[in-house]
């Protein structure tokens, strides 16, 4: 593997998960535990992290202003200090500290199929905007097409063409599988961080 391909290689999210959590969460509630003082090396321990996965997080982190240098050591033996807890979820940052926008259009809509019950993909898209980020219909059919091959959607009213009405779907209770979204990967694929479990994934002839 070459320089340039080890600096863009990463792995499937669910080879990054322990107990259903990726790495950055895990490191997240490690440093809200500790917020008053820590290290990388004693939160990527407790994480279950590697010490560069932690070193790259906090550095994001330091650029948002969520967390401060105590002391004047090199990076991997400073010790820090949490400023900025902005709740259980993880902050999602780039390298330079700024919120992470891909994503987020998924994030929303999950969130309101999990909350506001029965909707279209029409009505799904512009609740889902409501938070600030454009979701558009088409992109909103596809994720709904998706978690319903995926066991996650229920149709509540089927739909009728010669009136115009989509079709209504509903999240059936118990695939509410908790606050992360069901993630969309490449050759047909959902999988949950939530269960750490591929839900779904299209038959060798369905990737044609």
């Amino acid at each position: 593997m070459t320089a340039a391909q080890q600096k863009t290689h990463r792995k499937p999210v669910q080879m990054e998960l322990v107990g259903g959590k990726p790495a950055r969460q895990r490191v997240w509630e490690q440093i809200r535990l500790h917020r008053e003082r820590f290290q990388i090396y004693t939160i990527a321990r407790r994480a279950e992290a590697e010490d560069e996965t932690v070193k790259t997080y906090l550095q994001c982190l330091e650029k948002g202003g969520y967390v401060v240098k105590l002391t004047a050591e090199k990076f991997e033996f400073a010790d820090y200090q949490l400023v900025r807890d902005t709740g259980i979820e993880a902050p999602r940052l780039t390298r330079d500290g700024q919120p992470v926008t891909q994503g987020m259009g998924q994030e929303s809509m999950w969130r309101c199929l999990r909350m506001l019950g029965a909707m279209d993909a029409r009505q799904l898209a512009m609740h889902a905007s409501s938070s600030g980020f454009e979701v558009k219909e088409t992109t909103a059919r596809r994720y709904v097409k998706a978690l319903k091959r995926a066991g996650y959607l229920q149709v509540v009213q089927p739909c009728n063409r010669h009136r115009g009405k989509l079709e209504v779907i509903q999240l059936i209770p118990h695939m509410n599988s908790g606050p992360r979204p069901p993630q969309i990967q490449r050759v047909g694929v959902v999988y949950d961080p939530n269960w750490n479990k591929v839900m779904h994934a299209d038959e060798p002839e369905e990737m044609l």
